[in-house]
């Protein structure tokens, strides 16, 4: 039932629109089935940008894996955590770190990896509105929400630059974690019972106070060795992000959206997305994102319009991809389990197994 409560959400946006906007509903298909196939052709390529944008972002992040098994581990892992609607998110991690294991990725890079991913969106996020309203605080512009965003998003990024880079030069934060993790390590082992000897085995050799301590080593040199790349691929993430919304704009038809507005509006809405509990953002995103095209002077038709071209992109083709790819994934890997494929498919070798974060 929760795999499918972001489309019953969806679906609940579409009913409600049915039967109080009936008009402006049958507006837009009208205003879709007017766009002819190759019109429609840059959404195909706004859809394909995004997600090589974030399998290089998952790449940078990740040393020894190409950019194929990037795209595959990031939207197989986002077709989970979107299709599932409470702990999508902690669904969609694991199955990156199960992928990541079967390509023999070290776990430290594999650690490195997963903490790299969820910190630096965190202060892109953040950061994109700031700059983007730059502008409008030296002329006095800024509305109520976007006043907040922009004194939040301050504190949360000094906040978190300080936290980050007192963790990753002073060995004391990590460390505390890894007695915390040796703490419940010796629980688990009073509590677990002997005939459960494999998590008991699985328990007993984990060791968390080193291994915390060389997640942060690790974490270190990936960011000396890589820290441009991240933010190089990173920034490119959100270039395509702002593409998909403006190709969705403008095979749509809106009219009255300026680049600029777009922008602001595009930056506000990541911050709904990144706020909201549920994956995706189902259901919220598409009510903030109207709401804000239609301050920025869009009417009413052509924001929902947009919306839903542009959330089609980066919410409903994902969950298609990732599923594709994850069953193309298990499917390679069975046919390797079962010997006709055996050092033969160049998809499943080890890329990096000759390399390392920790050095």
């Amino acid at each position: 039932m929760r795999k499918i409560v972001p489309l019953l959400i969806a679906l609940v946006i579409v009913t409600t629109l049915s039967i109080f906007q009936r008009e402006l509903l049958l507006d837009i298909f009208s205003r879709l089935q007017q766009i002819h196939p190759l019109e429609a052709f840059p959404l195909l390529i706004a859809a394909i940008t995004m997600i090589v944008a974030r399998g290089f972002f998952l790449a940078a992040c990740s040393p020894g894996i190409p950019l194929r098994k990037a795209i595959t581990a990031d939207q197989s892992a986002l077709s989970a955590g979107y299709g599932i609607a409470l702990g999508g998110g902690a669904v969609g991690t694991a199955l990156r770190i199960h992928m990541f294991s079967r390509m023999n990725l070290h776990k430290q890079a594999i650690a490195a990896s997963i903490v790299a991913t969820a910190v630096v969106p965190s202060f892109t996020t953040w950061a994109l509105p700031i700059v983007v309203l730059s502008p409008k605080v030296f002329g006095g512009g800024l509305e109520g929400f976007q006043v907040i965003v922009c004194v939040v998003g301050v504190l949360l990024i000094i906040v978190s630059a300080l936290f980050w880079w007192v963790a990753l030069n002073r060995p004391t934060l990590f460390a505390i974690v890894g007695r915390i993790g040796h703490r419940l390590q010796q629980f688990l082992n009073r509590f677990v019972p002997r005939r459960y000897w494999r998590t008991r085995a699985f328990i007993e050799r984990a060791d968390p106070r080193f291994f915390t301590d060389e997640l942060r080593m690790s974490l270190r040199t990936l960011i000396k060795q890589r820290r441009f790349m991240i933010l190089l691929s990173s920034l490119s993430t959100l270039g395509a992000g702002f593409f998909c919304l403006l190709i969705a704009a403008n095979v749509f038809g809106a009219r009255g959206l300026t680049v600029y507005e777009a922008l602001v509006a595009f930056s506000l809405i990541r911050v709904l997305i990144a706020l909201s509990p549920i994956p995706g953002a189902a259901g919220i995103a598409e009510l903030g994102l109207i709401a804000l095209l239609e301050r920025a002077g869009v009417s009413t038709l052509d924001a929902t319009g947009t919306t839903l071209l542009y959330r089609f992109l980066t919410w409903f083709t994902p969950i298609v991809v990732g599923t594709v790819l994850w069953w193309r994934y298990s499917r390679l890997r069975q046919e390797t389990s079962h010997g006709p494929l055996h050092n033969n498919d160049s998809e499943l070798e080890d890329g990096g197994r000759s390399l390392s974060v920790h050095v």
